[in-house]
């Protein structure tokens, strides 16, 4: 189960830290403490459970680290994170330094609601290992993508800590989307206007419009768009295009899904698309430099019936 980690609160994120830190190291984990610096730092000492593995684990004393961000879509390798001097983790590295010397520190452990590129990963931990003389392999660093595979192991943990995915704003993932826009920009002019004559195959739009509650005003809109929203499809099936294919796949049945969990019974579906493209546009910046297209794909999606209800005894 996915959330949207940037809504949480800091205790709330440490508090999911601490509970994952009980399954792969063991119970003996503190809580987060302050430290006179202002940090907060948690430890274990003894053999971990689980990690890095069963086979090999962890042994001596770990401090665990917290950096929780309530920005969207932030990676290890942003400057304010890594890589300058005042970074956050250069920031760290004069404390595990004092850690190795005041409390046979041996292995340290960074968790931060942040993407984690392999390559990031990489040159972190040799970065940390360099200045402070920890062999990379005594250094973890965890971001949401392996969140979301320690929850899936580890499914109580959101529960026991009292969260719920439900409860919190609609979460989605833009970059899947924004690839396929930046690819649709550099790309649309090569593809030839769209027979009118032809259609997608479909429920009627005016029948789909009202079982989804959409407005006639927003429908015309849509179908102002109808030329474009036939290149669009004419783009995605080109055989080129089958990761782009794969991609737009992947986002619209992660959004038709989140829509249908958390739409409102009563809610007009004019203001669904319009939150979703508020979100895209916030959360990317490729999406924002492209706003007409970020639009367009919507539109697409709900027009071809990926996103929103449908019935199918209606269809044309």
């Amino acid at each position: 189960m996915k959330f949207q980690y940037s809504h949480l609160s800091s205790g709330q994120f440490e508090s999911l830290v601490i509970h994952l830190c009980y399954e792969l190291l063991g119970f003996a984990t503190e809580t987060f403490s302050g430290g006179k610096d202002g940090g907060r730092d948690s430890r274990f000492e003894g053999r971990a459970n689980l990690y890095p593995s069963a086979a090999e684990p962890w042994t001596g004393v770990t401090i665990i680290q917290a950096k929780h961000t309530s920005a969207y879509n932030k990676k290890f390798s942003d400057g304010e994170f890594f890589g300058t001097a005042s970074s956050e983790v250069d920031g760290e590295i004069p404390k595990i330094v004092k850690l190795i010397k005041s409390d046979s520190l041996r292995n340290y452990f960074l968790f931060s609601n942040r993407k984690l590129p392999a390559s990031a990963g990489l040159t972190i931990r040799d970065y940390i290992s360099g200045q402070t003389g920890l062999h990379s392999s005594n250094i973890g660093l965890v971001g949401v993508e392996q969140f979301e595979n320690y929850f899936k192991r580890f499914k109580h943990i959101p529960s026991d800590v009292g969260l719920n995915p439900f409860d919190m704003p609609l979460n989605i993932e833009p970059d899947e989307l924004a690839e396929i826009i930046v690819s649709l920009k550099n790309n649309l002019k090569a593809i030839s206007k769209a027979d009118l004559g032809r259609k997608i195959v479909r429920v009627s739009f005016e029948r789909k419009n009202q079982i989804n509650n959409l407005s006639g005003p927003y429908g015309s809109t849509i179908k102002k768009k109808i030329g474009e929203l036939y290149q669009v499809q004419d783009f995605l099936a080109m055989p080129e295009n089958e990761v782009l294919q794969q991609l737009y796949m992947q986002s619209a049945e992660e959004l038709a899904a989140k829509v249908c969990v958390l739409r409102s019974p009563d809610q007009k579906f004019d203001v669904v698309l319009e939150k979703i493209i508020e979100l895209l546009l916030e959360r990317d910046t490729d999406l924002r430099s492209n706003k007409t297209l970020t639009r367009l794909m919507i539109y697409y999606m709900y027009y071809h019936c990926d996103i929103g209800e449908e019935d199918a005894a209606a269809a044309e």
